[in-house]
């Protein structure tokens, strides 16, 4: 009787043991904080937010948005990268990060590539290029015409030296050898576009249709491959410059080292979630394309471009730093 006592107490003990390891390796087991290196508003931080909702009555636990801008992004992706790999921690992003900033700084406090594991690309979105109500061209191929008869002296806006907004006229400098006036801005650029002080910007499609579609600015041409449903009449730019296009996309990071079985959750989660169709008609109607992808592809799209913008930003000698 005592040993068999002794054995029941034992069993017991084991089971309460291997109970607490199974609850432990639980995934999620505590709230998860999803950092926007983007303020509170944007695009990324929309998307974030929506994800967030389905993923804690999904998963069990909070998925809380915390808004860490600045520095291109760099303040939000360091803290993620720097973070405990348990997937407690993600980062929901853009392609700049990741693709551009590694050339654009010489000294970040982490590498994407090393200390970052890609989960999804969960969209795609593209860039329409407007221009004030008075810019006296109707397309890119016009545009393209009257800036070689004004080398130097056709002004657009960025939103910063080394963004996608600067870049793409730097390709499209390169390969139509016209010569434009870069103006930088850190806000408030589509509003002197309106007002004539900058004759054009690059802007993302949420915020770029609405002002296309009312009249207050003109659409010159759409970076995606096509033209938009939205913007029939609005030529891609392909249509100007044959093969040029320019997409950004929005995606997700955990810490480098998160344990395999919880990537994988993750990037199924993520997947599941994009194919819903009010995720799907949200996603469209910020004018961008559902992908939800795995990782491996997400990788493969980040190394392709990483050599691309690298290759641009070192032909222009662009630095921020």
């Amino acid at each position: 009787m005592d040993i068999t006592r002794r054995g029941l107490v034992l069993a017991g003990a084991l089971a309460a043991v291997a109970g607490s390891a199974g609850a432990q390796g639980a995934y999620p087991s505590k709230p998860v904080k999803i950092i926007v290196p983007a303020p509170a508003g944007s695009g990324p931080d929309v998307m974030a937010r929506l994800y967030a909702d389905h993923l804690s009555r999904a998963l069990g636990q909070q998925f809380l948005v915390d808004n860490k801008p600045g520095a291109s992004g760099n303040i939000g992706a360091e803290s993620v990268a720097h973070a405990p790999a348990d997937g407690h921690t993600l980062l929901y992003a853009y392609n700049q990060i990741p693709t551009m900033n590694p050339h654009l700084f010489g000294k970040l406090g982490y590498d994407m590539r090393k200390d970052m594991a890609p989960v999804s690309i969960t969209l795609t979105t593209g860039y329409i290029l407007l221009a004030n109500n008075d810019f006296p061209a109707a397309d890119l191929a016009q545009t393209i015409a009257y800036a070689k008869k004004h080398p130097g002296k056709v002004a657009y806006a960025s939103y910063g030296p080394g963004t996608a907004s600067h870049l793409a006229f730097e390709i499209i400098q390169e390969q139509t050898r016209t010569e434009f006036l870069h103006v930088p801005y850190k806000q408030g650029q589509l509003t002197d576009v309106m007002g004539g002080q900058v004759a054009m910007v690059f802007e993302p499609f949420p915020s770029a249709i609405p002002f296309a579609a009312s009249g207050k600015t003109k659409a010159l041409a759409v970076t995606t491959p096509k033209r938009l449903a939205a913007l029939p009449n609005v030529p891609a730019m392909s249509e100007a410059i044959p093969g040029f296009d320019l997409l950004g996309w929005q995606g997700v990071w955990a810490p480098a080292g998160t344990p395999t079985a919880v990537l994988a959750k993750l990037q199924s989660e993520f997947a599941r979630i994009t194919q819903l169709p009010d995720m799907q008609k949200r996603i469209r109607d910020f004018g961008s394309e559902p992908v939800g992808g795995p990782s491996r592809e997400m990788a493969q799209t980040i190394e392709a471009e990483y050599a691309l913008w690298g290759k641009i930003i070192r032909a222009k000698n662009i630095r921020l730093d």
